[in-house]
């Protein structure tokens, strides 16, 4: 469950839509999941982006079908993902990063 708890950190109908889109996903409704995500993905959340991009990578492979998304989303999309990463790698909390 890649992001079994992510939901619950998220307040408001973005947490809802999010959590609806989860729970598609782990029924193996693709499309339905892909459909709840995109919008969010486009506002700029974090998860629903990485696992839009996600579903887009292995679409053929592992969904057996195809998503739609412009080119300009898949950017938008990834820029936000990678945002996200570096400011976590910005602010290391490992034991290490401490000492």
């Amino acid at each position: 469950m890649i992001f079994g708890h992510a939901a619950s950190a998220i307040g408001g109908g973005a947490g809802d839509q999010f959590a609806d889109a989860l729970r598609q996903y782990r029924n193996e409704y693709w499309e339905s999941a892909f459909a709840l995500l995109v919008p969010l993905a486009d506002a700029g959340h974090v998860q629903a982006a990485r696992l839009a991009l996600l579903m887009l990578r292995y679409e053929s492979t592992v969904f057996l079908t195809t998503f739609v998304a412009t080119p300009r989303q898949v950017a938008r999309w990834a820029q936000c993902v990678l945002r996200a990463n570096s400011r976590a790698t910005a602010r290391p909390r490992s034991m290490t990063a401490m000492a």
